[in-house]
C-alpha cells in the first residue's frame, strides 16, 4: 500500500473511531440522565431548612462537583419567581449541583417571618453548602445566586463568612440586589415615601417587630442589620467575580441604588454588569407578554449559567 492510500485509510479509521466515541457518549448520556430534583430538610442552626437539591448526572461530573446556592428575595420562596427550577436544570446539565432554600418565614418554612434576618439567612447558606458537601459529595467551589434581598445577602455573605468562619464562596450572581447602603436597602417597603420606611423601621426597633405593606412583620434585628450593612462596600472588599443584572422596569429599587451597585461591580476584576437583555422586565424579570416573559427567563438563565460555569471551573 502506498503512502497516499495509507493516509486515506488512517483518516477513515480515525473518523470511524470518532463516530463510535460519539455514539458511546450518547448512549451513556441516556443511561445517566440528570437525576430528579429532591425535596430535602437541611439541618440548620435553628432547625430544619426546607430545600430542593438538584444534582448533575454522573457523566457530567469531573473531579469535585461545584455547588450553587439559590437565594430568593423578600417574601419569596425557593421557586425564585419561576426562574430557579429551570436554572437548576441548566446548571445540572453543566455539571453543577444546586440547592435552593426557603428562608425563615418563606415557602415551606415553619418559622415566623420575624426570623427572616440577614444573619439567619447567612447561617442557612453556610449550612446548605456544608451539608451538600457531606451528603451529596458536592465539595467543589461554591457560588451564590441571589435575587433582590437574596442578592443583598449574597453581597454580604463573604464578609459574614470571614467573620463567622462559614464556608467560603468563589463567585456571586446578583439579580437586582437590594443593595442600598444601610436603611436605604429597605426602600422597597415604600419606594414613593422613604419617611414611611423610616417609620416602619423605628417601630420595629422600638417594639421588636413591625408590619409592612407586603403582609409580613419584620423584626428589629433585621432592621438593625440593614442599618449596619453596606453590601457594595462588602463586594469591593471581597473582590470576587460578580455577575450583576438589573431590569429596565424595576419599580421597587431606586435609580441611585442601581447606579451605585453597578459602579461597585464594574470596579471588580472578572465581573460583568448586564442590563440590556432585561430592558422590558420588571423587578422579578417578568413581563405580561408571554413571548417577552419567556425570553427574559431564557436570557437570565443563560447569562447566569455561562458566568457560573466559567467562574467555578
Amino acid at each position: 500500500m502506498n503512502r497516499k492510500k495509507q493516509r486515506r485509510a488512517m483518516r477513515i479509521l480515525w473518523l470511524c473511531i470518532a463516530v463510535i466515541a460519539l455514539c458511546v457518549a450518547g448512549a451513556l448520556a441516556l443511561l445517566l440522565p440528570v437525576p430528579e430534583a429532591e425535596t430535602v430538610q437541611i439541618p440548620g442552626p435553628r432547625g430544619s431548612i426546607p430545600a430542593t437539591v438538584q444534582m448533575p448526572s454522573k457523566l457530567s461530573r469531573a473531579g469535585k462537583v461545584p455547588v450553587v446556592v439559590l437565594c430568593h428575595g423578600f417574601t419569596g420562596n425557593r421557586g425564585g419567581d419561576g426562574h430557579f427550577v429551570p436554572l437548576a436544570d441548566d446548571l445540572a446539565e453543566a455539571g453543577i449541583a444546586t440547592v435552593r432554600l426557603d428562608f425563615a418565614g418563606c415557602g415551606d418554612s415553619t418559622e415566623p417571618y420575624t426570623e427572616y434576618t440577614l444573619g439567619n439567612m447567612a447561617a442557612d447558606v453556610n449550612a446548605a453548602i456544608t451539608w451538600m458537601a457531606r451528603e451529596y459529595g458536592a465539595d467543589g467551589p461554591a457560588a451564590l445566586v441571589g435575587h433582590s434581598m437574596g442578592g443583598r445577602l449574597a453581597s454580604l455573605y463573604p464578609e459574614i463568612s470571614a467573620r463567622q468562619g462559614y464556608a467560603p464562596v468563589s463567585a456571586l450572581v446578583l439579580w437586582s440586589p437590594a443593595n442600598g447602603t444601610g436603611l436605604q436597602g429597605l426602600e422597597f417597603l415604600n419606594i414613593e415615601d422613604f419617611s414611611q420606611v423610616e417609620a416602619v423601621a423605628g417601630e420595629a426597633k422600638a417594639n421588636g417587630k413591625a408590619g409592612t405593606k407586603w403582609g409580613v412583620e419584620i423584626s428589629g434585628t433585621f432592621v438593625e442589620e440593614m442599618e449596619q450593612s453596606d453590601p457594595n462596600a462588602a463586594l469591593r472588599e471581597a473582590g470576587l467575580p460578580v455577575l450583576l443584572t438589573y431590569s429596565g422596569q424595576d419599580t421597587v429599587l431606586s435609580a441611585n441604588t442601581i447606579a451605585e451597585t453597578e459602579a461597585a461591580v464594574s470596579s471588580l476584576p472578572g465581573s460583568t454588569v448586564l442590563t440590556e437583555p432585561f430592558a422590558e422586565g420588571n423587578h422579578n424579570y417578568q413581563n405580561e407578554d408571554a413571548a417577552v416573559n419567556a425570553q427574559l427567563d431564557a436570557d437570565l438563565r443563560s447569562a447566569t449559567t455561562e458566568f457560573v460555569s466559567a467562574a467555578l471551573r
